[in-house]
């Protein structure tokens, strides 16, 4: 009557079930506004470039982690996507949301330069954590071009506690199209007039 079964069967079966449900997609913007992305044109004047990402890893695939520059909530991060962002020049902080805390790293932002940020989720105690890590433009680029361009979630209800209004803390959407860049430009240069 009673079979006698494997119990290490039961946690590949519960680990294969979390990986195969696991899949949660953030929505992407228009594919037009991806390939622009994806021509790593230099910021517009006034402007540094950030591309934060996610590789297609299927270690927690099944996980959402929010992100943060300066404390302001710039959206949720899923497997296979990235966000492209323009910050002003200068020291910022780029968090993601982790275990217990967010965790993030600081980085000097150049005039007309693109960084690039990976966010990988790693083993915590009781779920999975985040982290992030400083890459360079050649790996960073390479990683991008298999990815898919996240819509920007901007919301102050999501901030942390240390979020930081001044104008040049933070980050905004970066541009979608040779226009809107341009556009971008001759207004940061009227302001600065």
């Amino acid at each position: 009557m009673y079979k006698n079964y494997n119990y290490l069967s039961l946690p590949v079966l519960c680990l294969s079930a979390a990986v195969i449900s696991g899949c949660v997609n953030v929505a992407t913007q228009t594919p037009e506004a991806e390939s622009y992305a994806k021509q790593f044109n230099p910021p517009p004047a006034g402007w540094s470039g950030l591309y934060i990402y996610r590789t297609c890893s299927v270690f927690g695939a099944g996980l959402k982690k929010s992100l943060y520059v300066d404390g302001q909530f710039v959206g949720e991060t899923s497997r296979c996507r990235f966000f492209y962002r323009l910050l002003k020049p200068g020291v910022h902080k780029i968090q993601t949301e982790s275990e217990f805390s967010e965790n993030g790293t600081t980085l000097e932002f150049r005039e007309g330069v693109n960084h690039f940020i990976q966010q990988y989720i790693k083993l915590g105690v009781f779920v999975a954590g985040a982290n992030l890590e400083i890459r360079d433009e050649a790996e960073g680029r390479k990683d991008v071009s298999d990815l898919s361009l996240a819509e920007n979630r901007d919301n102050r209800q999501f901030d942390l506690e240390s979020a930081n209004y001044d104008k040049n803390l933070g980050s905004i959407p970066g541009p979608v199209s040779a226009e809107t860049a341009e556009r971008l430009a001759k207004n940061t240069a009227a302001e600065n007039e």
